[in-house]
């Protein structure tokens, strides 16, 4: 099976580490790979071990024909199998270099918003398999592409699994969103600013997406609590000291999962967040602690369980790592597409893992 994986700007910067492990874990399976990524995207430290092509994802449609014509013949010597895409740009290149090339086609998205940005549909015939991080996310990709087509297999994270790390900061916490939500984030830092008086060692690092950044900072000077927000452009450019925050507050539904949110459940740090229809992984009291409204005193009461009652922590951090481990790790995510692909490209039926919605 020789797989090439299509990696747009936006997941790169999202997801790239996921995709990087998943790349050495199918090559681990004895799966050729190559990678197909901007132009201009650093090479990892696997670079001479995993092939790859550039291509310019967010270039003028004008010579798009050119440039995928150019990468269909650079592939031609060494056809793909199959195209697995990674977010919706490079779905449309996989899609046209699956039919210059007659390969298979596969696309992978772990965010609801992913999803409806993919156009499926407009390449229903073309597609072999679309692959999603959660039974929710299942139902929706299946009404563009049928419950034939699609099945629950998630991007994976590291999987050594860890008790809950007593080293973690216990009072950092890391903000994970759009910034778009103006009702999720008042309502969140007023609860910081009811709680700050109580833990003066509080440090925050936040996520100030471009275009949000000076509103949230207006309204973080408005409720007195930018002393202690640390901004940054996204939480995977600090991913180190992101995952050693104790605690990760998600004040929006991320839609479905994140790989950054994934791979703190996975150490065992506790997740406040909102609750996310389309993240099933995510289970209140179990493996994070969910809120129900935009309320301030709902959110202060959570941050503050979370903060304050470390057996509570510790209880939710290891049920969490331990079902994120088995859930998400990136070698039985590997194992399991490149079963997926094998079976939806030569046989009759995708056998893993089930039924959508299963």
């Amino acid at each position: 099976m020789h797989l090439a994986l299509v990696i747009d700007g936006t997941r790169l910067r999202q997801d790239g580490a996921a995709v990087e492990r998943l790349a050495v874990a199918l090559v681990s399976e004895g799966v050729r790979v190559r990678r197909i990524v901007p132009a201009g995207a650093a090479d990892p430290a696997y670079g001479r071990l995993i092939p790859h092509s550039t291509f310019d994802f967010a270039g003028s449609a004008l010579f798009r024909r050119s440039r995928l014509g150019t990468l269909s013949t650079e592939l031609e010597a060494d056809r793909p199998d199959a195209f697995v895409s990674f977010g919706p740009r490079a779905f449309e290149a996989a899609a046209e270099l699956a039919e210059d090339l007659d390969a298979g086609l596969v696309a992978m998205a772990s965010r609801l918003a992913e999803i409806d940005a993919t156009p499926l549909r407009r390449h229903a015939d073309r597609v072999d398999l679309v692959a999603v991080a959660t039974a929710p996310l299942a139902l929706r990709a299946a009404k563009a592409v049928g419950e034939a087509l699609t099945t629950v297999l998630p991007l994976g994270v590291a999987a050594a699994p860890r008790r809950h790390d007593p080293v973690a900061a216990a009072h950092g916490i890391a903000i994970a969103g759009t910034g778009r939500d103006d009702g999720a984030y008042r309502a969140v830092f007023r609860a910081l600013a009811d709680l700050a008086p109580n833990v003066p060692e509080l440090q925050v690092a936040i996520e100030l997406p471009e275009g949000h950044d000076p509103h949230l900072w207006s309204l973080a000077r408005e409720l007195g609590i930018q002393r202690f927000l640390n901004g940054v452009s996204s939480l995977e450019s600090i991913r180190p000291i992101a995952l050693s925050c104790g605690t990760m507050l998600l004040p929006e539904p991320v839609g479905g999962t994140r790989s950054v949110v994934l791979e703190a459940m996975a150490l065992g740090r506790t997740v406040v967040a909102m609750d996310d229809p389309q993240a099933d992984h995510l289970v209140d009291g179990v493996t994070a602690l969910l809120a129900q409204e935009r309320d301030a005193r709902e959110w202060a009461a959570l941050l503050s369980r979370a903060l304050g009652d470390r057996a509570l922590a510790a209880r939710i951090g290891t049920e969490a790592s331990v079902r994120t481990v088995a859930r998400f790790g990136s070698a039985a995510c590997a194992m399991h597409l490149a079963t997926a692909c094998e079976h939806a490209l030569r046989g009759p039926s995708i056998p893993f893992p089930g039924p959508v919605g299963a």
